[in-house]
């Protein structure tokens, strides 16, 4: 089911695929043709005594198909290669767009380290799968098959032993492989579980150690390495089970064949190069189903990631979530040409509400009033009264359950992600800052911004006097997550990234709630300088940041109780 779903969306890739497998399969044809020849030379050679004049075409023509077959076999790989190289590149670039699309609130009960984990080593667990175990189980069908029907036609007796052994080890590898299945999920689970607790014991170090459980911390890593490792090796155990039982029993049918010919040898039943090319073709009936038992465990390694991915690319996107929910919306087309040429003049909740998944009450319910343009509009109310969820759904990180958000009177539902991200741009309370510049954290939203674009909007966001005196400026590399920087000195860089956008609409989202006095006035005064001649919407409890709203909207318990001038 997976590997032809997959290779379904890539047909790139399958073709490069079937490429391998033909060659592989080419390749394994050259194989019986060479052993049959092999046994006519050793027949005529030693049997006949024909002298080296005799059998010196076909040793040439023996030389040429090995050539012929070592090219093939590096064809095979080159493609099979190529294909895992196309594979993963795609499905890298498609999980993350998907996970783009589904956003911040759908992705909010997954865990960031096992995403990360899921596309890194399980996306690159996908090229044994592609490479080996792909092309090992195609020719683990077609190669037997081949050569069953090459030693019927040579001695249709020993075919019988090969009817009764070769679905015998297709059993044996079925049996064992369940088992390798479900271990190779658990590894897959537990590898994820282990890099969301590292990425926790990391970030919460200052913590741990603030409350003396750093210790604990170190052993809970220990123990759970160990659980790892144990999954690892009850993985590995299992495949060299796999690889051995396959071995014994090729090998043992392979013996039960050479007693048998040897015996018809004797009586005079069976010519010698008969008896040789089929004695020399067996193991290679069973030679595809011993290197699929080899390859087995890192085929249920790429199926486990495949799961994942699958599932991951499952999640429902905004546009899927609000369509799933039957708003009952016109279909209407709004692109940013037409918000450009009638410009922006409103902004508009009419009765919405949204519901958590697993909540008994609303977030959000029948949340109803208009921004008009230019205007400062503050979101106040207690912990809980849903004003980071109205910022989600005016960000679009998420879709109303019931009503609708209206820019200019129309559905900004129907509004792509692009458009209304050229309408509306955020200043959240705890920015993410990159491992770059800080020329590159400003312009996060306009790469292609000048090195004047990026001052000014740094100048906006009071912000140039401390960037001038980093190191390097505006080309000072930022550790993760901007953590050289105080908390002042990374609202101010998120409040410069609003500015470069240069939006109608600005978000500003609690951003002063982790700051002194001191920087607080000095964000304020930024924000101010950012909301001139903008619309803005200020989530806030503090009185510094309501002072310049020109009206005041009050949530509680996700209803809005009061609006004033």
């Amino acid at each position: 089911m997976w590997p032809r779903s997959l290779l379904a969306e890539h047909p790139q890739v399958r073709t490069w695929v079937g490429i391998s497998i033909l060659l592989g399969l080419f390749a394994a044809g050259i194989l019986v043709a060479w052993t049959i020849l092999l046994a006519g030379v050793i027949n005529d050679g030693f049997i006949k005594e024909q002298t080296l004049s005799g059998v010196l075409p076909t040793l040439v023509l023996m030389a040429a198909l090995l050539l012929l077959r070592a090219v093939c076999i590096w064809l095979a790989e080159n493609s099979s290669q190529h294909a895992s190289g196309l594979l993963r590149r795609k499905v890298r670039s498609d999980s993350l767009a998907h996970l783009i699309a589904v956003g911040p609130a759908g992705l909010s009960a997954e865990r960031t380290a096992e995403l990360t984990s899921t596309l890194g080593q399980g996306v690159d667990s996908l090229d044994a799968y592609l490479s080996r175990f792909l092309p090992s189980a195609a020719l683990a069908v077609m190669v037997p098959a081949g050569v069953f029907i090459t030693i019927g036609v040579l001695d249709p007796w020993t075919t019988l032993i090969l009817l009764f052994t070769g679905p015998m080890l297709i059993l044996l590898l079925a049996v064992i492989g369940s088992r390798t299945r479900s271990l190779t999920q658990r590894r897959f689970e537990e590898l994820g579980w282990l890099s969301s607790f590292y990425l926790d014991m990391i970030q919460g170090l200052a913590t741990l150690k603030a409350f003396g459980r750093a210790e604990e911390g170190a052993e809970m890593v220990e123990q759970v390495s160990r659980r790892y490792g144990e999954a690892t090796m009850d993985v590995l155990r299992t495949a060299f089970q796999t690889s051995l039982m396959m071995e014994w029993a090729a090998t043992a049918a392979t013996a039960l064949v050479a007693v048998q010919i040897s015996f018809r040898l004797i009586r005079g039943d069976l010519s010698f190069d008969l008896a040789l090319a089929v004695l020399m073709l067996t193991p290679e009936f069973f030679a595809p189903l011993r290197r699929l038992a080899i390859e087995y465990h890192a085929g249920q390694e790429g199926n486990a990631a495949l799961e994942r991915i699958t599932e991951l690319n499952a999640l429902p996107t905004q546009t899927q979530s609000a369509s799933a929910e039957g708003h009952g919306l016109p279909s209407v087309e709004v692109s940013s040409i037409e918000l450009s040429a009638v410009g922006f003049s409103s902004l508009e909740l009419s009765s919405v509400g949204f519901t958590y998944a697993g909540a008994d009450s609303p977030a959000l319910e029948q949340v109803s009033f208009v921004i008009e343009q230019g205007e400062t509009v503050a979101l106040i109310g207690p912990s809980g009264a849903g004003k980071s969820t109205l910022a989600k759904l005016l960000m679009q990180f998420m879709q109303p359950d019931q009503g609708q958000i209206l820019i200019n009177g129309q559905p900004a539902q129907n509004l792509q992600p692009s458009d209304w991200r050229r309408i509306i741009s955020w200043v959240p309370q705890q920015p993410a800052l990159f491992a770059g510049t800080v020329a590159q954290n400003i312009a996060l939203g306009r790469p292609d911004a000048s090195i004047a674009q990026i001052t000014q909007a740094a100048r906006v966001a009071s912000a140039q006097e401390f960037i001038e005196a980093l190191p390097d400026g505006f080309n000072t590399l930022l550790g993760e997550n901007g953590l050289r920087l105080s908390g002042g000195q990374r609202q101010r860089l998120a409040i410069a990234r609003a500015a470069i956008m240069n939006t109608p609409v600005v978000l500003l989202d609690e951003f002063t709630a982790h700051l002194d006095e001191d920087t607080e006035a000095q964000v304020v005064a930024a924000m101010s300088a950012l909301m001139q001649d903008r619309t803005a919407v200020v989530i806030a409890h503090r009185a510094a940041t309501i002072a310049s709203a020109q009206r005041v909207i009050s949530l509680d318990a996700g209803r809005v109780i009061q609006g004033q001038l």
